[in-house]
């Protein structure tokens, strides 16, 4: 058995997940027990609160107002990697084609819809991923309040994505075998895949996984608590 291909497939998942829920918690233990200026909550009450939060979540309207450039292309990037994110459900399970089948739409429509949008999906994301690295490296301004780990993040989501790219857009993926994999991680018999390109795009995002709860790639959580402080009355 290929060594490379165990690890990805019956042991780096399962270390990925206890990283990240470690670390995820050890984060939020964190935020919790840091001082602050008034009593805060993650999710607090008041329309006008969390309609704000929520905005910002969503809209990034303080980008806006700041740099519109680059919030047009942070905005695409991350509404893009959204419907990624939601389009990989399909890969894993078969939850997405259940629910549109029974809206109506035969099997190939939803195999040809999802080969559209998702090729559309990852040449967007590549593209606005590139542009949002460039900038940081052509701008002084930015580039000289970047470290380390500001570029270590965006060139492994590339790299996620240029492998994920290359998948679909290669020879033939094998979602039923895809689909299997992931159930047999739940029955904790973990079978293993011999793709290599899918062994390469795994062995990627497990290493993000793992990464996210110790890196900037978290504002996606303190963005909550931030906006909280910032938009209570």
């Amino acid at each position: 058995m290929n060594t490379f291909a165990f690890l990805v497939c019956a042991v780096l998942p399962y270390l990925a997940v206890i990283a990240f829920v470690a670390g995820m918690t050890y984060r939020f233990y964190i935020w919790f027990r840091t001082p602050q200026p008034g009593k805060m909550t993650l999710f607090p009450s008041g329309d006008s609160t969390l309609r704000g939060i929520l905005a910002e979540t969503f809209l990034f309207p303080s980008l806006f107002k700041g740099d519109k450039a680059l919030w047009a292309f942070s905005w695409l990037f991350h509404a893009t990697l959204a419907l990624v994110v939601l389009g990989h459900l399909r890969v894993f399970t078969g939850l997405i084609d259940t629910i549109l089948t029974a809206l109506g739409m035969t099997p190939e429509g939803v195999a040809s819809m999802s080969t559209t949008a998702g090729g559309a999906a990852g040449i967007l994301l590549l593209a606005t991923g590139l542009l949002l690295l460039i900038r940081r490296l052509v701008i002084p301004r930015v580039r000289e309040i970047s470290n380390l780990p500001d570029f270590i993040a965006p060139l492994l989501l590339i790299a996620i994505i240029a492998s994920g790219n290359l998948m679909r857009f290669g020879p033939h993926f094998d979602l039923e075998q895809t689909r299997l994999w992931a159930a047999s991680l739940l029955t904790f018999s973990p079978i293993v895949l011999a793709d290599t390109a899918f062994l390469v795009h795994a062995f990627l995002a497990m290493l993000l996984i793992t990464y996210i709860p110790y890196s900037k790639i978290l504002h996606f959580g303190g963005i909550f608590f931030t906006q909280a402080l910032v938009k209570r009355r």
